[in-house]
């Protein structure tokens, strides 16, 4: 197993259907995209859709379920430029996810910033601290959240220097787990952990909202289209925590409903 590879699953802890005229949204067909649009995917796992059912590659993850090839398929785009790959953090989108960008790009999506700030690590951290120790770290979380975007806003910066004319969507991440729903298992935090986690999900998403929109980005929300069905949910589309490759990773369907769906929403 190659050693970034391993980077993304390890950092998951301590962090392709195709689209046929049935499971697509309606709407599709008014979309101003189509099969000439010169569409290019970067991000981390969480864009290059580990998770998702079939063939993964082993060294990013990539995988056809990851909304990249299901926003592309439903707009008759047959080949794309996707980069996203397991383990990024905004330097590595900048080190080497760029070259794929030019000034003919119509589209670019991108998740990132959950490695930079080390989400994973929150969810292991507060595994093995009390509820109140739980709750101290994610403050500290907060207090550290504004350093970790400036690398962020150079991601967003190098973006509209590679593709001027590109229109760029910034999609976020879901609350991994329910956190009102009572639940137990293997590696499932308390519930007074599971708001402190939820509510540093949402810090990070808002932080990711109000930089992307000062980039002039379209932020794509998508904590809205996982309500309900977060880890510990009755249909979650998030694998838990203990589940490997991908541990709270999304699912097939979670690529396809939570995902694509709020991607496909914005775009049209």
């Amino acid at each position: 197993m190659q050693r970034r590879y391993l980077r993304y699953l390890v950092a998951t802890i301590p962090l392709v259907a195709i689209c046929t005229l049935v499971t697509c949204p309606a709407g599709a067909a008014d979309s101003p995209y189509n099969a000439h649009t010169a569409y290019a995917a970067l991000g981390d796992s969480y864009s290059a859709g580990l998770g998702g059912d079939g063939p993964t590659d082993t060294k990013c993850g990539r995988n056809a379920n990851g909304y990249p090839t299901l926003w592309a398929q439903a707009h008759g785009i047959t080949s794309f430029t996707n980069a996203t790959c397991g383990g990024a953090v905004g330097q590595d989108v900048l080190n080497s996810q760029l070259s794929g960008l030019g000034r003919l790009t119509d589209v670019v999506t991108i998740t990132v910033g959950g490695n930079d700030v080390g989400l994973g690590d929150q969810v292991s951290s507060c595994l093995q601290r009390s509820d109140q120790g739980c709750r101290d770290l994610i403050d500290e979380f907060d207090t550290a959240l504004p350093g970790h975007m400036a690398t962020i806003d150079k991601v967003y910066a190098a973006i509209r220097a590679a593709a001027g004319r590109a229109e760029v969507y910034v999609l976020d991440y879901p609350h991994l787990f329910e956190p009102d729903t009572p639940c137990s298992g293997p590696l499932v935090p308390s519930q007074v952990q599971r708001r402190a986690l939820a509510d540093a999900v949402d810090a990070l998403d808002d932080a990711i909202e109000a930089h992307a929109t000062r980039a002039g980005f379209h932020f794509v929300e998508v904590r809205g289209t996982f309500a309900g069905h977060g880890v510990c949910s009755a249909t979650p589309w998030l694998h838990p925590a203990a589940s490997l490759p991908a541990p709270l990773h999304p699912t097939t369907e979670g690529y396809r409903s939570g995902y694509f769906a709020a991607l496909e929403a914005v775009t049209g």
